[in-house]
């Protein structure tokens, strides 16, 4: 199930009856995402829109960090991906994909995400690896973005290794050093990193849809706010404002060494998170 979206709820003053001195402790955002999953790709350029808000209205006082993880929404697409129609009617008994693509047209249109030209349900293994691989140079965005638009708007198939090398390419990195890596099947391997980190976000932080968001703050992650869906951009605006002053206000009132309180948003608010999520 890929969820749609869900209204921000949680207890706390808004952001602007909080008083504040000073910068915005930093935020970091860690997204759970699929590139088989379309609203990830509608979640994806809404969270750029709301992270861009959030900069203007705050600017360097206030910094955030992006943390991409992975999470398969559906392990059982064939290895060279499937024909959208045919993956609809196998999946949902649809006739075709057409009534899911007039949905998602008309949701990406005001994001500029496009889905004319999807064609291929790809099976997302391979694509998550060379997202972990560029997430280790710092490119993580910038992958997300081209996988996203080579499936959904360019209708490529990125369950095949030619069209990641390419796209890995575009990125600059060396195609043959990327084939290597993404050929790997040994227990350090992408696979297997990705895999884990699957299993983990699934089992521990039972996340069960896409995209998924956790927005934290402060040390070990101790204010957090997590939300489930292709939320609108002023939830997630919202949201990064609730957490920033939140963790603000606990460390204030703690010298700077106390304990925060933790945001209840929609979804499971994370406990101890710390060995999954980079805090």
């Amino acid at each position: 199930m890929m969820q749609l979206r869900g209204a921000l709820s949680g207890p706390g003053a808004s952001p602007q009856a909080v008083s504040r001195s000073g910068p915005l402790p930093p935020v970091t955002i860690h997204v759970f995402s699929d590139i088989a999953c379309p609203w990830c790709h509608i979640g994806a350029r809404r969270l750029q829109r709301a992270i861009r808000q959030y900069k203007r209205r705050y600017g360097q006082a206030a910094p955030i960090k992006l943390q991409w993880n992975p999470l398969l929404i559906d392990g059982d697409v064939t290895t060279a991906g499937e024909d959208v129609d045919s993956y609809a009617q196998r999946r949902w008994g649809f006739g075709s994909i057409g009534p899911i693509r007039t949905r998602l047209v008309r949701a990406g249109l005001p994001e500029g995400a496009s889905f004319n030209n999807w064609a291929v349900m790809p099976n997302s293994l391979l694509a998550l690896e060379l997202m972990a691989l560029a997430g280790d140079m710092g490119l993580a965005e910038q992958a997300n973005d081209l996988l996203f638009a080579r499936t959904y708007e360019q209708g490529g198939n990125v369950s095949l290794l030619d069209e990641l090398l390419d796209i890995g390419e575009s990125l600059g990195m060396k195609r043959g050093e990327v084939a290597r890596e993404l050929m790997r099947s040994d227990g350090s391997s992408l696979r297997a990193q990705v895999l884990e980190r699957d299993a983990a976000a699934k089992r521990r932080l039972r996340i069960k849809a896409v995209p998924h968001f956790i927005i934290t703050a402060g040390p070990k992650c101790r204010t957090k706010y997590s939300l489930n869906g292709a939320h609108q951009t002023s939830d997630l605006v919202g949201a990064m404002e609730r957490v920033a002053m939140e963790e603000a206000r606990a460390d204030a009132a703690a010298g700077g060494y106390g304990t925060a309180g933790v945001l209840a948003g929609p979804g499971p608010v994370v406990g101890s998170s710390s060995v999954l999520i980079a805090c």
